[in-house]
């Protein structure tokens, strides 16, 4: 089972503890900037847009999903204007390998991707965050037999750990959302909406009309830790992988998606002991 982080601030290290110090630093401004009314007001927006053509769209684009691009625009918006975090930013982060939306502050450089998750299609995915391999840098220790292949598979992580000695933060922002094929409706899932969950739809499970609190709220930020304390995590985090690169091959080179379940990042703590969640959802 993947473990809780380790809550013995006494023997934290220097490093430990600054890096610590710094995620939960900028998850709270990052939380503050994500849970305004006017970014859940430009969600909103998105999704009038997408339904005012909605078989257009998903005709030119041909996938399910048409909803990410438009987020990772509003998130790298966001950040860049809104007066909360603006005057953190020193300049962009210039490396090709880093998440959606990256940048340098006067201490850390900060990762935000976007994860959007379709209620239906993925709904697995809702309360066990996406984390691609250049998306964080935890250095997982337990290796993955992909199903049917010969070999174990470590862990990818491809993000640096550190910039010009500072340290490189990941952060993710989930959004879900619920596409309607038989209506063409596209829509923030609300869980309050549906006598028969689309989720149970999906598990085949139609008679089925328990809410599942996992989906009562659809919008999240998390934080997944850093290198520098995944000894802090006994260094097993990972819940599952994904995606394997190259797909579909005997022997794939490395690890390109993985899992992390939320309720493991969740229960976090700063350099002198002191609790603060990690994961925090909220209503668009």
């Amino acid at each position: 089972m993947p473990n809780t982080q380790n809550k013995s601030f006494t023997k934290y290290t220097p490093k430990q503890k600054r890096v610590l110090d710094l995620e939960k630093k900028y998850f709270n401004i990052l939380f503050k900037v994500f849970s305004q009314k006017s970014f859940s007001h430009s969600l909103n927006q998105i999704m009038i847009e997408i339904n005012s053509s909605w078989q257009r769209i998903h005709n030119i684009w041909g996938k399910a999903n048409v909803v990410d691009l438009a987020v990772e625009r509003l998130i790298n918006y966001k950040v860049h204007n809104d007066p909360l975090i603006r005057p953190h930013i020193q300049s962009v982060y210039p490396s090709p390998i880093s998440s959606d939306t990256a940048f340098i502050t006067k201490d850390a450089v900060i990762n935000i991707d976007s994860k959007t998750t379709d209620v239906y299609g993925n709904p697995n995915d809702w309360y066990r965050q996406r984390v691609g391999c250049n998306q964080h840098s935890f250095d997982n220790k337990l290796n993955f037999k992909p199903p049917q292949k010969p070999n174990n598979m470590k862990i990818t992580a491809l993000l640096k750990k550190y910039h010009n000695q500072k340290p490189v933060l990941s952060y993710f922002l989930s959004t879900l959302y619920y596409s309607d094929e038989k209506n063409q409706t596209d829509s923030w899932y609300d869980d309050s909406q549906y006598i028969i969950k689309p989720y149970h739809l999906k598990a085949k499970k139609k008679n089925n009309t328990k809410i599942d609190t996992r989906f009562t709220q659809n919008i999240r930020l998390s934080c997944m830790p850093h290198y520098e304390i995944s000894s802090l995590f006994k260094n097993d985090l990972i819940d599952g992988v994904k995606v394997y690169k190259p797909s579909g091959v005997p022997n794939p080179k490395h690890t390109d998606e993985m899992r992390v379940v939320c309720s493991d990042i969740k229960n976090r703590y700063d350099s002198r002991g002191k609790i603060w969640e990690g994961v925090k959802t909220w209503v668009i």
